[in-house]
């Protein structure tokens, strides 16, 4: 890819994850209560609390670590075994420092570098890949959080999709 078509490409996944994505979970947590965010349908579902720091560690260590070598360690089976409640006003804080720390990362990458490959998150693939790679993670996890809340508390979210910024 050519320098500017790598900047547009990492201007538009970031803007996806740091605002458009994250303002979708955001809205999520505003319209749910601790209890909410912690229940579970049954023992093999995840709890939304679950997926919102499943959401923090995968961004932490992909962007962060992974583009912005900032020497995260990731605990993955913490972010699932947590059976909470963690504080809402807690877990929106994490989840808020995540989303400043990528965008400051995804801000300062050189889109030069998008084709250099790096191998730091223990796989190889380029720097395009990696940042996407998390953006489609986040997402699908963002839509099951939308679904979830959705079905928690009918009528509290609508087309969150349409209403949240792109940029």
């Amino acid at each position: 890819m050519t320098e500017t078509k790598n900047r547009t490409l990492l201007n538009i996944a970031r803007a996806r994850l740091v605002t458009h994505q994250a303002g979708q979970v955001r809205t999520c947590l505003d319209a749910l209560n601790d209890g909410q965010l912690w229940w579970r349908a049954n023992e093999e579902s995840n709890a939304i609390g679950n997926l919102v720091m499943h959401l923090c560690g995968s961004t932490r260590f992909y962007i962060g670590h992974g583009v912005g070598n900032n020497g995260y360690q990731r605990n993955r089976d913490a972010e699932f075994a947590e059976q909470g409640p963690v504080a809402k006003e807690e877990l929106q804080a994490h989840f808020d420092s995540t989303m400043v720390e990528a965008d400051r990362v995804l801000a300062a990458f050189d889109a030069v570098r998008m084709d250099e490959t790096t191998d730091i998150t223990g796989n190889e693939m380029t720097f395009g890949e990696l940042i996407l790679n998390q953006l489609l993670h986040f997402t699908a996890h963002t839509g099951q959080i939308v679904f979830a809340t959705k079905l928690i508390q009918a009528g509290v979210i609508h087309e969150v999709w349409k209403t949240t910024p792109l940029e």
